[in-house]
């Protein structure tokens, strides 16, 4: 471990991540990214098309490899967390498995790796009810809304108890009523918990509203813009109104960074 980045949920420095191409040319996807998120932090993540956005959150859940620099996660190599469980994501689609019902869904990472434990109905119990959804554990993915298929995969994500939560625009897809409904819910997860959240976002609404900072990205490739501070606006802790005047400036302030990306 460490002991310079112990301290940090997440540490990057100087890092390049890319693909290969079909005709075997590496393509930087993220450049000389730095960033360092505190344990317990709610990051929100901005920024134009093609930035490395969910790039990076593949690369803090070990499913793609840095080309260059250092990533850390609890002072470990991500292939750590990935292996203790750590880190959970959900991702826009909630790729239910439309053969199990909600309840089986929400249990089935307890069900594969660990030896194949059959883990807690328990917990999976107490995670619909504090989702709401109670009701419809017997209910497969077919019989339930967008929204309700969300809070599904937010409950698959929780049943391994991960320090975590990488969330790759899981709300984008969801009407406006059902999308502010959720990011309540969530900020009560989060406040719950204590976990860490990397969230990534196109709205500029939800990523002043749900973040303590937001990481605003360019593209081409993707680097660090700005960090906007949004601490000092939300006293304690406490939710804004999304009609508080001071959120509004900031989200004036991020839409003018973004203008420039």
């Amino acid at each position: 471990m460490n002991a310079a980045h112990a301290d940090f949920a997440i540490a990057a420095k100087a890092l390049d991540v890319g693909y290969q191409s079909a005709s075997g040319a590496l393509n930087i996807v993220l450049q000389d990214f730095n960033l360092d998120v505190s344990a317990g932090e709610f990051l929100t993540i901005i920024g134009p098309s093609g930035c490395g956005k969910s790039t990076f959150l593949r690369a803090v859940a070990d499913l793609v490899q840095p080309v260059k620099g250092s990533l850390e996660v609890f002072g470990s190599k991500p292939v750590d967390s990935r292996l203790k469980r750590d880190v959970s994501f959900v991702f826009q689609d909630s790729t239910l498995l439309p053969w199990r019902t909600v309840l089986e869904n929400v249990l089935l990472p307890l069900q594969i790796g660990k030896a194949g434990t059959d883990g807690s109905s328990g917990d999976a119990n107490a995670l619909l009810d504090m989702l709401g959804l109670s009701n419809f554990k017997n209910r497969y993915p077919g019989q339930i809304s967008g929204g309700q298929k969300q809070r599904v995969a937010i409950a698959r994500a929780l049943i391994s108890k991960p320090k975590i939560l990488l969330m790759d625009e899981p709300f984008g897809a969801l009407d406006e009523i059902t999308r502010d409904r959720l990011n309540d819910e969530l900020l009560r997860i989060w406040r719950d918990t204590g976990m860490t959240i990397l969230f990534v976002t196109h709205s500029i609404m939800e990523a002043a509203y749900l973040g303590e900072r937001a990481l605003i990205l360019s593209a081409n490739p993707g680097r660090v813009r700005k960090i906007v501070d949004l601490r000092s606006l939300k006293d304690n802790g406490q939710t804004l109104s999304r009609e508080d005047p001071r959120l509004t400036d900031a989200m004036r302030d991020m839409r003018n960074e973004l203008s420039h990306c």
